[in-house]
């Protein structure tokens, strides 16, 4: 089956009428799962969990869980009982969880079939696709270019067209920058929706749960199966809203917003192509209105999301020290164990954020980095809440070019940046910032390759951005050259 021309409706639709076998889908599934082994996209393929669960659901598909039997594919920072559970990192090659997250369980709930668990760079650190422990991940349009990261397996997956969708993790752009990149559509929706509980982190403060699909409509159903306060999430928050419902129940004229900061640095030829859609928006009874955003805080956006990511990040990660889980390298004492486990098991990336975040963590430094980040953050977000009095809806450009090449990413690490404008690769940091609910859709094809649009709504206005994100879906079909499937 074609997932990347179906929806998750349709392929129920033909399950239930036993138009295909759920046995025979699943088993398609995993067959081209092989084949694409050698893409490093998987880490784990469930290969025998999900014949079982197919066999089990053969004849109860039920008619109203449009969920049931749809094969899908996890981050593998998402716990699972009895199936390895990596984060992509070495130091993790060996972790088998006990328990399963919270949005693990939800999707057993809803008889969803597990087929395998995606590469990540490692522990979610990078932007690449190229750094996690089990090989890189590169793009289905062209091997030669990035996917984008850290959710890289998933953005491969669903692009490919192996499975419908996939689950990501989001702690700066991890989910909506490789969409954009690959040509999916991807979605965080408010921080908190979604339980992280079992959800190895990043960075707490920032890091999201979200979604890869083929089109916006799928989003919903994953919102509504997933969406809920959970009390094993101390961030957890109750946002639940009858998603699929209510995606297509629109009759207002929105208030869309674009940065005039961010666009006057934009190419010239996507500028052109931003100015079209706003074009036909007007055309159709919307407002696009420009907005300004203090500068000098835009460019303090990579820097801020490194002071308090690094930070967080070291603190999070403090037990995994080769002694209580995970893989240990033996040495003489408890302090050499720890040492050289942690020496050998994480990657250059992975170390250098540490040291970083380490060295804002020493009390002399925490009033002049740490404390001042987190003021730096505070004002971006009063700035944010200005631009949502004025506008629904706040367009960004989620990257400004095709993929690069693996030979020449431009922002290998975050910290790499070249200067003062390079704010423009790190916008969508803007949403972890704030917890906003934040979609990428493919918009443009430059170069035979995808690039995407980002929408955001103010926080808890998930159900809005959605809405939106379907108009504006149905007029980039209808007006906007799209990169051919990549299964034709």
């Amino acid at each position: 089956m074609n997932f990347k021309k179906t929806t998750l409706k349709e392929i129920h639709d033909k399950l239930v009428s036993k138009e295909i076998k759920l046995t025979d889908l699943i088993k398609e599934v995993i067959l081209k799962s092989k084949e694409e082994m050698k893409s490093n996209f998987l880490i784990t393929l469930t290969e025998d969990e999900a014949l079982r669960k197919a066999n089990e659901l053969e004849n109860n598909i039920d008619a109203n869980n449009v969920l049931t039997g749809i094969p899908f594919i996890h981050k593998d920072n998402i716990s699972t009982k009895g199936i390895l559970t990596t984060a992509g990192s070495k130091m993790l090659s060996n972790y088998t969880p006990s328990f399963d997250a919270t949005i693990a369980e939800k999707f057993n709930e809803k008889n969803s079939i597990l087929i395998g668990k995606a590469a990540l760079d490692e522990l979610s650190m990078g932007g690449t696709g190229l750094l996690s422990f089990n090989g890189e991940v590169r793009n289905p349009y062209d091997s030669n270019r990035i996917v984008g990261g850290s959710s890289s397996g998933s953005a491969y997956a669903v692009a490919k067209g192996i499975v419908p969708f996939a689950t990501g993790g989001d702690t700066g752009d991890s989910i909506r920058k490789p969409a954009s990149l690959s040509g999916v559509v991807g979605f965080k929706p408010t921080y908190g929706s979604i339980s992280r509980y079992g959800a190895i982190p990043y960075a707490p403060s920032l890091d999201h749960l979200g979604f890869f699909t083929n089109n916006v409509e799928d989003q919903a159903y994953l919102c509504d199966a997933t969406y809920g306060y959970d009390s094993k999430d101390f961030t957890s928050i109750d946002n639940k809203k009858e998603f699929v419902k209510n995606i297509n129940q629109v009759s207002r004229r929105f208030k869309f917003g674009y940065i005039k900061q961010v666009e006057e640095i934009m190419p010239e030829e996507l500028k052109e192509d931003y100015k079209k859609l706003y074009s036909i928006l007007n055309d159709q009874g919307h407002e696009v209105l420009e907005l300004e955003f203090n500068k000098k805080l835009l460019e303090a956006i990579p820097a801020t999301y490194m002071m308090i990511s690094f930070a967080e990040a070291v603190s999070t990660h403090a037990n995994l020290d080769g002694i209580k889980f995970g893989v240990r390298v033996e040495g003489k004492d408890y302090m050499e164990i720890i040492k050289n486990s942690r020496t050998q098991g994480f990657g250059e990336t992975v170390k250098r954020r540490f040291l970083i975040g380490s060295y804002q963590l020493k009390s002399e430094n925490q009033d002049v980095l740490l404390a001042k980040s987190k003021k730096v953050r505070r004002l971006i977000v009063e700035e944010l809440d200005k631009l949502y009095k004025q506008v629904d809806i706040l367009i960004l450009p989620p990257t400004t070019k095709p993929a690069p090449t693996v030979n020449e990413v431009y922002g290998f690490d975050v910290d790499q940046q070249e200067d003062g404008t390079k704010f423009i690769e790190d916008i969508l940091i803007l949403a972890n910032f704030n917890g906003m609910p934040s979609i990428t859709l493919p918009f443009v094809c430059k170069e035979n390759m995808p690039i995407g649009i980002n929408l955001n709504a103010k926080p808890k206005e998930d159900l809005e951005v959605l809405q939106a994100a379907k108009i504006i879906e149905k007029l980039i079909l209808e007006n906007f050259r799209q990169v051919g499937d990549l299964n034709e």
